[in-house]
């Protein structure tokens, strides 16, 4: 069997060019520069998952409290929202790389249409939020007899 190798030569030279520009931006950045992230914007990792009876989202807050996230549902959606704030030292420490992110987040999700909204629960352990949402009891067919008229 033969294999057929695509070459892209100048993806390549590209992938060299950015490479490069990095090399060169983080020589000469400020001891302080931030790196490619943004401070002001994070979105935490989430992960779902499925069971007969419930959905679990398990989002990774680290550094944060609770008191620090609200979790809310509205038409069906439901938000995260938080912020995590930087730590304001004065430690005498010249940062030459900054890579923990800080600012606020939002994570949304539509929810499906069998799931009891009102009775999701929210625990918070390690940096951890969990999130229960129950599926609602779906609506059994009823059977409607028929009545003979003779």
């Amino acid at each position: 069997m033969n294999y057929v190798t695509l070459r892209r030569p100048a993806g390549s030279l590209f992938n060299l060019q950015n490479e490069m520009g990095q090399f060169f931006h983080n020589l000469f950045a400020e001891p302080n520069a931030q790196t490619e992230a943004k401070a002001d914007t994070w979105n935490p990792a989430v992960d779902i998952s499925e069971t007969d009876d419930t959905f679990e989202v398990r989002a990774e807050l680290p550094g944060l409290t609770q008191d620090d996230v609200n979790v809310s549902v509205r038409d069906n959606v439901l938000t995260l929202r938080g912020e995590k704030r930087q730590e304001q030292t004065d430690d005498g420490k010249n940062y030459r790389r900054v890579e923990r992110h800080y600012g606020s987040f939002q994570r949304a999700f539509t929810l499906p249409p069998n799931v009891d909204a009102d009775a999701i629960t929210a625990t918070y352990r390690d940096g951890v939020l969990t999130l229960t949402v129950p599926k609602a009891e779906e609506v059994k067919p009823k059977e409607i007899p028929i009545e003979v008229n003779a």
